[in-house]
């Protein structure tokens, strides 16, 4: 039996996966919340996430003292993004979260496109959020700030993670990058105000927790950060817009969360915009640079036809 590559799947379907697995997760985590509170749920879910990651791709030490410059601040950003969330989305309906979050990465997208229409495609998704904003879905000012907070945080997460992809070897970026979100994390947990450690220790509260690990971190960040090391960061940013709508759907399927016919405009026209935005762009990898011309003169020598050597014992990707 062949063993599955991620490389031999298709970035964006790799993106689409990851999307569906996350906005399922979501749902199932807000359940949940009812026992454990946001701040709990997201600690647990860093926990497990990090032990089941490092366990399967076992990275080395010696890559957290070689990379600590680009790991600490993408763990950071990671555990920003993690904890303001789930706040957002124990406050708001998920479809609602989601597509506030996505105005950081076409925000991103605009910002970094040379051509000037872009600016009229970030003006639509602006007009989407000041509905969206304008609704009763967003009454709660603390759920708007942390779903515009995780935006942000998710930005950076897209900019440092393709870092973090080409720099690290294989999952082991991502497997030290939350192992260093958990870390950061444990010291803020007796300020948010988290439960006994006895309810926790519940069994069935561990069950979830780690049915909600594997679905919203280890399958779906799995699927992005193989994504990332092979999009360039404008593409990836385009593409994860889609992911409103996964969202909306996920929690009108599993939650009963009804969005109004506005709601629905406003996660319509920042999709929109995330459309029109990539078109022109292409999904593949970033360009290889041209190989120079040879200099007029004599036909060359013919190639070596030895067997290729691998650079210092290891391919490139």
């Amino acid at each position: 039996m062949r063993r599955f590559a991620p490389g031999a799947v298709p970035a964006p379907l790799l993106l689409v996966t990851g999307m569906v697995s996350l906005q399922c997760g979501t749902a199932f985590a807000k359940t949940l919340f009812e026992q454990t509170g946001p701040h709990a749920a997201t600690l647990l879910r860093l926990l497990i996430s990090a032990a089941l990651l490092c366990l399967l791709s076992r990275p080395a030490v010696r890559l957290l003292r070689s990379h600590w410059r680009l790991l600490l601040p993408y763990g950071a950003v990671f555990a920003v993004m993690q904890f303001a969330f789930y706040e957002a989305t124990s406050r708001l309906p998920l479809g609602v979260v989601v597509t506030v979050e996505y105005s950081g990465p076409l925000l991103l997208a605009a910002l970094t496109s040379r051509r000037a229409l872009d600016r009229l495609w970030v003006l639509l998704a602006a007009a989407g959020l000041l509905v969206l904003g304008g609704t009763r879905g967003l009454d709660d000012p603390v759920g708007l700030a942390a779903a515009l907070l995780t935006g942000a945080a998710l930005t950076g997460y897209i900019l440092l993670g393709a870092r973090v992809g080409r720099a690290v070897p294989g999952g082991a970026g991502l497997a030290l990058g939350l192992t260093v979100a958990a870390v950061l994390a444990l010291p803020a947990a007796p300020l948010l105000g988290m439960p006994s450690p006895a309810t926790l220790l519940e069994p069935a509260v561990l069950g979830a927790a780690l049915a909600v690990a594997v679905l919203t971190t280890v399958i779906p960040f799995s699927l992005e950060f193989a994504a990332l090391r092979r999009l360039p960061p404008r593409v990836f940013a385009v593409l994860s817009t889609v992911e409103p709508v996964v969202a909306a759907l996920a929690g009108l399927a599993l939650l009963g969360e009804h969005l109004s016919a506005a709601q629905w405009a406003a996660v319509l026209c920042v999709v929109g915009a995330a459309v029109g935005t990539g078109v022109g762009t292409g999904t593949g990898a970033p360009d290889a640079p041209a190989e120079p011309a040879p200099p007029p003169g004599p036909t060359p020598a013919p190639p070596d036809r030895s067997p290729a050597r691998k650079e210092n014992g290891v391919h490139q990707p």
